[in-house]
């Protein structure tokens, strides 16, 4: 894994995390830190997968790069979608 790979792991699992948070439901209780750490974390994934898979040539290809979007993408919406519901009940107001 070369160092090219690894920053742009980080800034999209990073930002595919942000986002994903953003975006989130307002009925979903998921912690700031998750998303973009679940994003980084599957994006690595993926550049460890596809190097791998394949005899990339060092510095960053698209295949590479699908990759760390679609896990990372991937990974998040599984953290997003599955946070912990806001229920009247939980919240005390019953």
């Amino acid at each position: 894994m070369t160092v090219t790979s690894l920053v742009t792991a980080v800034v999209i699992g990073g930002a595919l995390g942000v986002a994903g948070h953003l975006l989130t439901k307002a009925d979903r209780r998921v912690p700031f830190w998750l998303p973009p750490t679940v994003g980084v974390g599957a994006a690595v994934f993926a550049t460890t997968v596809a190097r791998i898979a394949a005899d990339l040539p060092t510095g960053l290809s698209l295949a590479e790069l699908t990759l760390q979007v679609v896990f990372g993408g991937a990974g998040v919406a599984a953290v997003v979608t599955t946070g912990d519901r806001r229920t009247p009940e939980k919240e005390g107001l019953r």
